[in-house]
């Protein structure tokens, strides 16, 4: 198995959702062996933020990426869909503090990978498997990891708010199968939440764009794709999350009201318990 690169540069920009800042980033070809990589040119470029678990900064309401004073946020749509497309090294050019939102879902990032095509370098592939049962709580977040031969996926949201309710979304990801049942799937929030989180710093940037926005009892701006749609966007979340493992997983995760915090969680148990190895051929 070769490692996998984009063929060629692309850009996109739009508007940050919680920094609500005009933003513009760069994908780029990268050697193999150098992994996914954030690079804030808006702060002087140079220094750069790896995907990795090690550097999370952040998980409320999205996953943010430190090393030291320079700070990427909001990385978890354009982390599941590099993942999902199987791409092992790129560089990621920010001008501005987050990546994005573009319209909620992560469509826009796949339209822009397939824009860059893609192509494979010699090296190794790493890759991280467990052979035990793990369980992992945080918060109100129950996950269960299972061995498996592929990655597989199951979310299962449990609201007090009729509009979701209970519903479940399961998924072997492959990309064709990200690129059918996952990628229309858009961010979601209430409409009572948005000035509260607006007095934290969060959401400078939401608009009904961008989300699906909710009350209690229905949908107020759009037509749900699916009626799932919620818990495959919160899939989706999921796989960008465990993107930060560095590693093609092969498991089974079993999610129960997830949350970015509960994900963060689950990878770094999945982490202290894998056995990784680095498969070439």
């Amino acid at each position: 198995m070769s490692r996998r690169t984009i063929a060629r540069t692309v850009e996109i920009a739009g508007t940050g959702l919680h920094t609500g800042a005009d933003i513009s980033f760069r994908l780029d070809p990268a050697p193999a062996g150098r992994g996914i990589v954030f690079v804030r040119q808006d702060l002087g470029g140079g220094r750069s933020i790896p995907a990795t678990l090690e550097a999370v900064a952040g998980t409320e309401r999205r996953t943010a990426l430190r090393n030291g004073a320079h700070r990427a946020d909001t990385v978890e749509h354009l982390l599941a869909v590099i993942h999902a497309l199987e791409i092992d090294d790129v560089t990621i050019t920010l001008q501005g503090p987050e990546v994005p939102i573009l319209d909620g879902s992560f469509a826009p990032f796949v339209s822009l990978l397939d824009r860059a095509g893609r192509v494979d370098r010699p090296g190794p592939v790493r890759h991280a498997r467990i052979s035990n049962l793990l369980r992992i709580t945080e918060g109100d977040a129950l996950y269960r990891v299972h061995p498996s031969a592929n990655l597989e996926l199951a979310v299962t949201l449990d609201y007090v708010e009729p509009v979701i309710g209970k519903q479940k979304a399961e998924l072997t990801l492959t990309a064709e199968a990200f690129r059918t049942e996952i990628q229309s799937a858009r961010t979601f929030g209430f409409l009572k939440d948005v000035e509260p989180l607006r007095m934290r710093g969060l959401l400078g940037g939401a608009s009904g764009d961008c989300a699906i926005v909710l009350d209690e009892a229905s949908v107020l701006n759009t037509t749900l794709q699916w009626p799932d749609e919620f818990a495959r966007h919160k899939m989706g979340d999921l796989i960008g999350d465990l993107t930060l493992l560095g590693a093609r997983l092969h498991a089974r995760v079993e999610s129960f009201r997830p949350s970015h915090r509960g994900n963060i969680a689950c990878a770094r148990a999945i982490a202290r318990a894998a056995c990784f190895t680095l498969e070439e051929g």
